[in-house]
């Protein structure tokens, strides 16, 4: 009988050496998970700064949210995310909501979107200003003297004007 309490205790502590192993793995899926909450919450808050100030919101494909081919999706300055359904209901999740998935599917396709409309906005804006300040050098080369005596100043002829 000796045997069979041997087997018996050896099972025993395999089945112990399995459930500490579970606790485990528990606690480590539970570090991971605490990681990831707080690593979106510091994603979530630098990229809100950022999309905020950009001011453009994101057409994302239904795909990336696992939504039907007839569902629309927008990503908003805010990180809030529209979703209008087929049936036209809309509904609002925001970004630090979603799960890991979409999280990372919506990175990898908005923040190159974002990237080229940011680019887009910046030359034009560099065109804009480069116009401006062409007018400004143009209108800084009136005579330094008083600006009274310019406008008063009959001598100049300004062809076309009709009193």
């Amino acid at each position: 009988m000796s045997s069979d309490s041997n087997v018996q205790d050896d099972s025993l502590a395999e089945a112990i050496k399995s459930m500490e192993d579970l606790v485990n793995e528990a606690i480590q899926v539970y570090e991971i998970d605490k990681e990831k909450t707080n690593i979106i919450d510091d994603l979530y808050n630098s990229l809100k700064i950022i999309t905020s100030f950009l001011g453009f919101s994101v057409d994302l494909h239904p795909g990336l949210l696992n939504l039907t081919p007839e569902s629309r999706a927008l990503l908003t300055p805010s990180l809030e995310i529209l979703i209008t359904k087929p049936n036209f209901k809309c509904e609002q999740k925001r970004f630090d909501q979603l799960t890991l998935e979409e999280t990372t599917n919506i990175l990898r396709f908005a923040v190159p979107t974002i990237i080229s409309m940011a680019k887009s906005d910046r030359m034009f804006k560099n065109k804009k200003i480069a116009f401006l300040r062409t007018a400004t050098k143009k209108l800084q080369r009136l005579p330094s003297s008083n600006i009274e005596n310019v406008v008063n100043d009959t001598s100049i002829h300004i062809g076309g004007v009709e009193r």
